[in-house]
């Protein structure tokens, strides 16, 4: 359990405890947003969390961490920097949500793909996965613009919810043959934080608890 995670998740409002509604149209008892980190020291320890994941789980044997436009973008750049201050060079690239029409990368519909050669190790970065869809997308165009090889995808918290049979990520690697790597479980959050102060504030009591265990017993994963 990555508890200093959890806690920079919590006291930084990346996630919420509440009533929402996904862009799925489920309701949810939490929300995760990292679009909530925007100075720059909790910016750079973000990047530092995504990075450590990435040499663990994934290795440096890769060339390009790509962020998905929009909220992804401060988490790959992040990401590189906190790969370049351990020693590990890396590219950074994000797409655009649409075609870029003058200058010198004209008809390029990402930032930063002149200088990636094709064929590049690519690892994508983003908070979650829900159905996988976008994630999906972003591998298409990788592969179809770029000849590019998706290695790996790093996001910061698995809500640990069904698919068709199986918990999401798996599908989606079993789907794709690209494995998804999670720096914390949704399980682990309300775990840790259930009932304890941090930073003199209770982020889930009770009543949360239970609205997240009423959540997973109709939409999560058996753990």
């Amino acid at each position: 359990m990555n508890v200093s995670f959890i806690e920079f998740l919590a006291k930084n409002g990346a996630i919420r405890f509440g009533d929402f509604v996904l862009k799925s149209g489920r309701e949810s008892p939490y929300f995760i947003d990292l679009g909530t980190i925007t100075n720059g020291s909790a910016t750079a320890e973000l990047g530092k969390y995504y990075a450590s994941t990435i040499t663990s789980t994934i290795g440096t044997n890769f060339d390009v961490v790509f962020g998905p436009a929009y909220k992804a973008i401060p988490i790959a750049l992040s990401t590189t920097f906190a790969l370049a201050n351990s020693g590990v060079n890396k590219k950074w690239l994000f797409d655009r949500k649409e075609m870029k029409l003058h200058g010198g990368d004209a008809g390029s519909i990402f930032v930063g793909s002149q200088n990636i050669d094709h064929g590049s190790k690519v690892v994508i970065v983003d908070d979650v996965i829900t159905n996988g869809a976008t994630k999906i997308e972003a591998i298409e165009k990788l592969e179809k613009s770029l000849k590019a090889e998706v290695v790996g995808i790093v996001i910061a918290v698995d809500r640990m919810e069904r698919a068709r049979k199986i918990g999401a990520l798996e599908e989606f690697t079993e789907t794709t043959g690209v494995p998804v790597h999670a720096i914390e479980s949704i399980h682990n959050i309300f775990t840790h934080l259930k009932d304890r102060v941090v930073d003199g504030k209770t982020y889930v009591d009770d009543k949360t608890y239970e609205k997240y265990r009423s959540y997973m017993n109709e939409f999560g994963v058996k753990f």
